[in-house]
């Protein structure tokens, strides 16, 4: 086996997630994967092969301790994964039986245990004799138990169909700068391109394509009239409503879809770009040059305004903060095995210190976004309810004239899969006084 068969890099890529808690962004950026020499096609099958098996790891995590004898020790987790990746091919993507047992088998062999080529073949041949199937309960199984019951206790009839909806494939979504160009002519050039979309029902930038491709390479990319961003992360920059000459913070701003967002929406804006991340804001700025704009870029953490803040109050801020990301696993589906439960109370206590720390940093009468990728309630309306306790100063903008998500009793909430969007969650907040 060598860096050129998909299912060997497959196994590698998995081995990094589950052993090392790497998340598939950071190892797809490695210099080992961009050196790999593997076709486009192999590594269309090994991403195939890695996302499908991190949506589907618990579900058939449980199928396959059904049907060994006693569990594998820790030091064969290259074995279990490798009977996993044979379970997804021959389960849910449908490889031909025949493809699927043998390659496994020839991949077991590149591990040097003489003892799991006998274990791999059996536990396959046996599941392909037996005509075995994820049963009706896989959906759910497919989510760790913790986040399976916090997403019934949050949304109740609700959680069903947003387990589904978790577990499906997403669309590619592009944003098209509708100050250069009409959505209209923009959908005959991508068509031209070989590309089919169409309009997104919600959101007036947004375009779907009916089946992804290498953005680079569409007519508009390198121009900045397109760019790749989910539909519900689209809706900020309408939302913050910006005044020409304004001053306006985009907190948290990695990777800088809605930096761009912002600047190709507003005139003249005197728009920050701050993130704590100086490797991640090499893409904003990379973002940016796409489409011919600037910002300040600035390195910091959010929730420490004194290391970065220069005194001059923002009219808008928006506030993108650290989540859960549970409402973007259909998209990001390593989630499932990196997030743990004790996550959770440390992501909330960091939204509330970014939180009050921006909100000191608002002109009276300025406007705060408040956003998240995210389902849980304790991360959206109910940290926004305790924001405005704490802040006498802070009410909430009511979003009235939206045909988009949920209301909620601060906010609104789109859960993931309405209207084929990603999971996000909006408060709108605004200063008491004058500027």
């Amino acid at each position: 086996m060598n860096s050129s068969n998909p299912r060997w890099i497959a196994l590698q890529v998995m081995l990094q997630v589950v052993d090392r808690g790497r998340s598939l962004d950071d190892i797809f950026a490695d210099d080992w994967y961009q050196s790999l020499t593997a076709s486009k096609r192999d590594l269309g099958l090994s991403r195939e092969l890695v996302f499908g098996l991190c949506r589907w790891y618990y579900a058939l995590s449980a199928l396959l301790a059904r049907r060994l004898q006693k569990p594998l020790r820790e030091r064969d987790r290259d074995i279990e994964i490798i009977l996993l990746l044979g379970l997804y091919q021959l389960l849910v993507i449908k490889t031909g039986a025949h493809a699927a047992v043998n390659e496994t088998v020839k991949l077991t062999g590149s591990r040097k245990k003489a003892w799991a080529r006998g274990l791999v073949n059996a536990v396959l041949r046996a599941v392909v004799r037996e005509e075995v199937s994820l049963d009706s309960n896989a959906q759910a199984q497919a989510y760790p138990d913790w986040m399976l019951a916090r997403i019934h206790r949050d949304w109740g009839e609700q959680a069903d169909q947003l387990l589904i909806q978790g577990n499906q494939r997403p669309p590619m979504t592009l944003r098209v700068d509708t100050r250069q160009a009409r959505l209209d002519d923009v959908i005959d050039a991508l068509g031209e391109d070989g590309a089919d979309a169409r309009k997104h029902e919600k959101v007036a930038t947004a375009l779907e394509l009916v089946s992804p491709c290498d953005v680079t390479r569409l007519t508009g990319f390198e121009q900045g009239i397109l760019s790749v961003q989910d539909a519900s992360a689209q809706l900020a920059a309408g939302l913050l409503a910006c005044a020409a000459g304004g001053r306006v913070l985009d907190a948290c701003a990695a990777p800088g879809g809605k930096t761009a967002h912002l600047l190709q929406t507003y005139d003249d804006i005197e728009l920050d770009a701050l993130d704590s991340s100086e490797i991640r804001l090499e893409r904003v700025r990379q973002n940016l040059l796409r489409i011919d704009k600037s910002a300040r870029i600035l390195s910091g953490d959010a929730a420490d305004p004194d290391s970065w803040f220069d005194g001059n109050h923002y009219d808008c801020i928006l506030a993108d903060v650290p989540c859960s990301a549970s409402g973007v696993i259909r998209r990001h589906p390593d989630i499932k095995l990196l997030r743990r439960e004790s996550d959770i109370m440390p992501i909330i206590a960091q939204q509330r210190k970014i939180l009050d720390a921006l909100w000191r940093l608002l002109k009276p009468g300025g406007r705060m976004l408040y956003s998240t990728c995210s389902i849980f309630k304790d991360e959206n309306e109910v940290q926004i309810a305790k924001f405005l306790d704490r802040h006498p100063d802070g009410s909430e903008v009511t979003l009235h004239e939206v045909s988009w998500g949920e209301p909620c009793p601060h906010g609104r909430q789109v859960l993931t899969g309405r209207d084929n969007m990603d999971g996000f969650y909006y408060a709108l907040l605004t200063k008491s006084g004058h500027a």
